[in-house]
């Protein structure tokens, strides 16, 4: 597991560009984020946000109804810095939560590479995700910090940026910001912005590992989502989906290696 956010965590990052298009053919495009998990079955997935792939995802009005993803492209880093990139293909099965409040999607890496025979690069085994027992170890005002592709980015590297919060709501309990059951998301005191949807959220070590009272290893803990406005722009406070989502994603659609014997 990562114990700090070096280059394995940083470049775990991927560049998303969604298109999107209408009976009409209006063609809407965005840029996102998304991390590759390996579910120890040979099939990896790619994670992002519901949001990012459907576009008419919890809209207060109707305007996108009509919209849907057209194609799905994703570019990434290799481990010798070379940049690769790679097409979603067309019959890629998408699985979500039960509860449709948790914005999060785990897509089949059925994909097409732009160039030549590929791998996929920089992937988070499960044993690195903070599952129900870990996350009783992560406390409000705990470290955090996503690698994604928000405006900021570095745009002539292609590179993605970090930035880093602290947990601002009580991990234990959901977090919502309109009295509204918003799924199992928490509160961070942070900058999210447009491009960062679906960047993996990192809680670096705490404390002298190895019985130490207090202490814990580093562990991937969400699935960036958004932030919180105001009248007056942004409130400095964004939202993550746990990671214990993409758990329970994997068990509802039977996606976990089954074990022998």
């Amino acid at each position: 597991m990562f114990n700090e956010p070096r280059d394995e965590f940083f470049y775990s990052s991927y560049k998303v560009n969604a298109k999107f298009s209408d009976d009409l053919g209006t063609v809407k495009d965005a840029t996102a984020t998304a991390f590759i998990i390996d579910a120890q079955n040979g099939i990896p997935l790619i994670v992002t946000n519901r949001h990012v792939i459907d576009i008419d995802y919890r809209q207060r009005t109707a305007k996108y109804k009509n919209f849907r993803l057209a194609a799905l492209s994703i570019s990434g880093r290799t481990s010798d810095d070379s940049v690769y990139s790679l097409r979603l293909h067309e019959d890629a099965k998408m699985y979500f939560h039960e509860d449709n409040q948790n914005d999060v999607v785990l897509i089949e890496a059925r994909i097409y590479f732009d160039k030549g025979d590929e791998k996929l690069h920089w992937h988070f085994g499960l044993e690195q995700l903070a599952g129900e027992e870990e996350y009783r170890c992560i406390k409000p005002f705990d470290l955090v910090c996503y690698t994604g592709f928000p405006d900021q980015h570095d745009k002539l590297g292609n590179r993605p940026i970090l930035r880093s919060g602290r947990i601002a709501s009580d991990p234990k309990f959901d977090y919502s910001w309109d009295n509204q059951p918003k799924g199992k998301c928490v509160a961070y005191e942070g900058f999210s912005s447009s491009g960062a949807s679906g960047s993996p959220v990192f809680a670096p070590s705490r404390g002298l590992r190895g019985g130490i009272a207090d202490s814990r290893h580093g562990y991937l803990i969400g699935v960036n989502a958004g932030h919180i406005p105001g009248t007056e722009g942004h409130t400095g406070i964004s939202y993550f989906y746990k990671s214990t989502v993409i758990l329970d994603i994997l068990k509802i659609n039977n996606l976990l290696a089954k074990k022998n014997g």
